[in-house]
């Protein structure tokens, strides 16, 4: 009976020591004693969880044996319940956060344990900048990441993103982009409801994705619900945009004259005689005789205004948890008819259906609807604003448009305002359905099925305007002409579907000091795309209907799938928590390769290794090191994204030309391309070296340095032209990147005050080892073994001609070479040694644009109610080019230009030291590919600073808390660069969309 009684005491023993009343207290900072909101609360065991408010007070019920409190950037705490209702805690800083979880490929691991190179990003650091695209959020903020924003076009003015260099020659070298597993664009998703970023850059963390992840992985985790009861917040901001730089033109005079000489110095007449510029001087601008055009006024609003508003509720309850947001962005353009709307509906939500049943169901729904001006893209409408003369006719009034001076009428005020609409419409939703069960605490089992579907629909139509020209005889205004002329439509609608299966299982089990882990899973994805368009011209009326054209009539369409299936796992283990090891593999299939010839799978592993140091004996008690670890990692990746859906097929395409067969014309097809079935992954193979510090508990350290090989890469070889086919793709290209990367973290709190600072700085460099025995040549840029990838190719300039004598005397140039032309130097005839004349065999390699030595500096600082964080950005080294309208005077090849203020210091016997050549209409000698044309593109650019105030709890009690912030983003920028132009754009020719500078005024509210 005893034994009965013992046994049953024992089975209820754990229950006895869970606490059953409702739980409260307060959270509080160790160095100031503030309060600390936003801290998770959780209950162990059990699921129940809250956070603290704003002024750091928590309360839950439920039964519980202890509570466990953390927060990132402090030490996590457990406490023992047992019979107390009110538990207050001091968190003291951490400055690196050991048992952070980070989320990594199909799972998390603790900070401290993970061996690969991984940077996690929390929503705190992401907020700090308002903008209308989520890939600009990572600019500096992760060492050897390299994020360059190309356009501020609204819409399109995502970044560009590189992970540890170049990947590829045919393909893109953006990373895998997953959103809770899910593959779709970083830009779809509303910063608001990012929970974490993690980056994920060497082999021993992407190896477990396989083909899709040979340049690095970005993995977003989104907020989902948490705690208890009900939370709702809203954050929202207005901005007011104008562009970073824009070059000066010269004024209608100084282009009058500046053109005179340019036309005499190549024997031409004057384009304006003296009478039009004594009347110019005389009479001065009066818009119908003469012109002075300010086209930056006409084209560019005053400000694009830009606005967003998030809505999100949080729901939490024993067994629902639920997270629902709202967005909506709009972004008008520095050019009318040209706006972006985006609306953002999500919810997620984790159900517990059992004890060891969970069901995650989340919907996202993203609408993007994109207008821009029918008639041409703004980018165009731009560089005609800035190419274009003062001397053309602009506007006489409403609706009434000049030729611009060009002799096809052509006005970019008129294309902006009056020449039709281009609008795109691309919603995009995704459902995902995960189900996790847990048989057993040390083993999980996960399935999930995501679809991401979209369409776009793109309606275009060109509506001609009227050119009015001043009648000067009668001094009055007359109709011209219709520019163009004819108007059209065209319209397309392109439909997508990416369905994505997972199952995967994960077991872990403690013994001792022995951490055991492993993870096995299956994955497969099917994608479908299919498109249908059609056109016409020479509409009666203003009806944007394909019906009411007449002429030219255009239909088109068609559609492509392709699939993957893979089967991956990772072993996990760690003695000590000191000694650490995990290998990664995956074994992939792609359609993309031929079945036929055996080259659909590729299986691609890793190992990693890490030394936790600090937990040795002889430094566990060290009053300077609190964490140190070394890390080893090599794996080797696959890229697929190569040369279309099936690369290594022959094509068909329609000719174009009708065959008579069967007493009819029949449309033909021929096949254009050599197929070449043998083709497979390109290889990347990957080596990294990293240590973690961590010192006075307060500053912390990472650093890596790393060698990616790239084998096997697609290229095109030539073959004789007897074959007529285009060449097909072969496996016979190789060329590797090396770099470091150095982080460095300092947190600290003095009383109330608490700062941080965080400064990143990495390099990265290219080299071409083989292109299959050729170059690569594609004007400017050219590739061959032993230099970057697409370096810049021309000629070394030498200065300027002073003197026929000094041409005389010079390696032959052109025969239209006159003093204050480019001087080039004469590197090397056929046989390799210079032979006195400048020919296509002195062009050498002058540099290449990509960055070297990145960095930022990021610091954030709070007291009391008030927060502040600035952020600058910066490249230490690059080169960059200008050709077309940015370098040359009164040269476009599709319209009648100008010049910039910057050229006037212009070559003359009068002006022997100028740093512009001789002013020309034309000139070949001048408009070669050079180091001329070469500038300093490095910079250092003050990207944001923001000022926040929390409000006072007492004052905001019964709305929870309020903050409202200002800020601005690319405020100033230090850099040699030519004047007007950015120098974060690569290769410029004035044709672009400005990166914008913003203003913004913020409001944070939560209930």
């Amino acid at each position: 009976m005893k034994r009965k009684i013992y046994v049953l005491l024992l089975l209820c023993w754990p229950g006895l020591l869970l606490a059953q009343n409702r739980l409260a207290g307060r959270v509080t900072d160790a160095a100031g004693g503030q309060p600390l909101a936003g801290v998770n609360v959780r209950t162990v065991p059990g699921t129940q969880g809250t956070t603290t408010d704003a002024a750091g007070y928590y309360s839950l019920s439920g039964p519980a044996r202890e509570l466990v409190f953390s927060s990132v950037g402090y030490q996590s705490v457990t406490e023992a319940v047992a019979g107390r209702s009110e538990i207050n805690v001091v968190l003291a800083t951490a400055s690196q956060n050991l048992d952070e979880v980070v989320v990594v490929g199909y799972g998390t691991q603790r900070r401290a344990s993970v061996t690969g190179a991984v940077v996690s990003l929390p929503q705190a650091d992401l907020l700090k900048r308002q903008v209308s695209t989520a890939s600009n959020l990572l600019q500096g903020l992760a060492a050897g990441v390299t994020v360059s924003q190309q356009s501020g076009r609204p819409g399109r003015d995502g970044a560009n993103i590189n992970i540890r260099g170049l990947g590829s020659i045919f393909s893109n070298s953006d990373p895998l982009v997953l959103i809770d597993n899910v593959p779709a664009s970083l830009d779809m998703i509303d910063p608001n409801n990012i929970e974490s970023i993690s980056v994920l850059k060497d082999a021993a963390s992407t190896a477990i994705f396989g083909s899709r992840a040979a340049n690095g992985v970005v993995l977003i985790t989104t907020r989902r619900g948490r705690g208890e009861g009900v939370q709702v917040a809203y954050n929202g901001f207005v901005s007011w945009q104008q562009a970073t730089n824009l070059p000066r033109k010269v004024s209608a005079l100084d282009h009058m004259l500046m053109y005179n000489l340019a036309k005499a110095n190549v024997g031409g007449q004057p384009a304006f005689t003296q009478a039009q510029l004594d009347g110019f001087r005389q009479k001065g601008v009066d818009n119908f005789n003469y012109f002075d055009t300010d086209w930056e006024k006409l084209v560019l609003r005053g400000s694009g205004l830009m606005h967003s508003h998030n809505v999100n509720v949080n729901y939490g309850s024993d067994r629902v948890k639920l997270y629902a947001a709202g967005s909506f962005l709009d972004q008008d353009g520095l050019i009318v008819n040209n706006n972006y709307k985006r609306y953002d509906l999500r919810l997620t939500s984790d159900i517990m259906l059992s004890k060891r049943l969970t069901l995650q169901a989340d919907v996202m729904h993203t609408s993007n609807v994109e207008r821009s001006p029918g008639g041409a893209e703004p980018e165009f409408i731009i560089r005609q604003m800035l190419g274009m003369p003062a001397t053309g006719a602009g506007k006489f009034g409403p609706g009434q448009y000049g030729d611009a001076g060009q002799s096809t009428k052509r006005n970019p005020a008129a294309q902006a305002e009056a020449s039709g609409t281009n609008r795109r419409i691309f919603p995009t939703t995704v459902f995902r359905g995960n189900l996790i069960y847990n048989p057993f605490s040390f083993w999980r089992l996960e399935g999930m099925f995501s679809s991401n579907s979209g369409w776009v629909q793109q309606k275009r139509f060109v509506q001609n305007y009227q050119v009015y020209r001043p009648d000067l005889a009668n001094n009055v205004l007359v109709a011209d002409n219709l520019y163009p002329g004819q108007n059209a439509l065209s319209e397309s609608f392109t439909r997508t579907k990416l369905n994505n299966y997972l199952l995967q299982s994960t077991w872990y089990k403690t013994f001792g000091r022995h951490d055991v882990k492993l993870l096995a899973g299956f994955q497969a994805e099917d994608y479908l795309s299919e498109f249908i368009g059609g056109s016409r011209t020479d509409y009666p009326s203003e009806l944007p209907y394909l019906g009411a054209g007449t002429g030219n009539i255009n239909n088109s369409g068609g559609g492509t799938s392709r699939a993957l299936a893979s089967v991956f796992g990772r072993f996990n283990y760690a003695f000590d928590e000191k000694y650490l090891l995990e290998l990664n593999g995956r074994y992939d299939g792609s359609s993309r390769f031929s079945q036929a010839a055996g080259r659909q799978w590729g299986f691609f592993p890793s190992a990693s290794v890490g030394w936790v140091i600090s937990r040795e004996g002889f430094l566990k008690n060290s009053p300077w090191l609190s964490f140190a670890k070394i890390r080893a990692s090599y794996g080797t990746l696959g890229n697929q994204n190569i040369g279309g859906d099936y690369p290594f097929a022959s094509n068909l395409s329609n000719t174009g030309v009708a065959y008579y067969f069967a007493n009819r014309f029949t449309p033909g097809v021929a096949q254009t391309t050599a197929g070449n079935p043998n083709i497979t992954w390109e290889k990347s193979t990957q080596q990294n070296l990293g240590l973690d510090l961590t010192l006075w508990r307060n500053l912390s350290l990472t650093f890596d340095v790393f060698e990616r090989r790239i084998s096997d890469m697609l290229l095109v070889r030539p073959i004789p032209g007897y074959v007529g086919l285009a060449a097909p793709y072969v496996n016979a290209g190789s060329m590797k990147n090396n770099g470091w990367e150095l982080m460095l973290i300092y947190r600290n709190r003095t009383g109330g005050w608490a700062y941080s600072l965080t400064a990143n700085l990495s390099d990265v460099r290219n080299q071409v080892l083989d292109l299959g025995g050729q170059n690569l040549n594609e004007g400017l840029l050219f590739s061959t073994p032993g230099q970057p990838l697409r370096s810049y190719y021309g000629y070394i300039a030498e200065g300027l001609f002073q003197n026929a004598d000094e041409i005389k005397a010079a390696p032959t140039h052109y025969t239209s070479t006159a003093p204050g032309d480019i001087r080039y130097r004469d590197v090397s005839g056929p046989d390799g040694r210079p032979d006195g004349k400048i020919d296509a065999n002195d062009r050498v390699i002058l540099g290449n644009s990509f960055p070297r030595y990145e960095y930022s500096l990021n610091l954030n600082s709070s007291w009391k109610g008030l927060d502040l964080n600035v952020f600058l950005q910066g490249v230490g080294r690059r080169q960059n080019y200008i050709s077309g309208n940015a370098a040359w005077a009164f040269f476009a090849p599709d319209f009648i230009s100008t010049a910039y203020t910057w050229m006037q210091d212009y070559w003359t016997p009068d002006n022997p030291g100028a740093t512009y050549p001789r002013l020309t209409d034309a000139n070949a000698n001048n408009q070669q590919n050079s180091s001329f044309w070469m500038r300093d593109g490095s910079y250092l650019r003050l990207k944001n600073v923001q000022l926040g105030y929390t409000l006072p709890q007492a004052l905001t009690r019964r709305v929870g808390s309020v903050r409202v912030y200002v800020s601005g983003q690319n405020l100033l920028t230090w850099s040699k660069f030519v004047k007007g132009f950015d120098p974060e754009r690569t290769n410029q020719s004035a044709e672009f969309y400005p990166i914008m500078r913003t203003a913004t005024v913020g409001l944070n509210l939560k209930f």
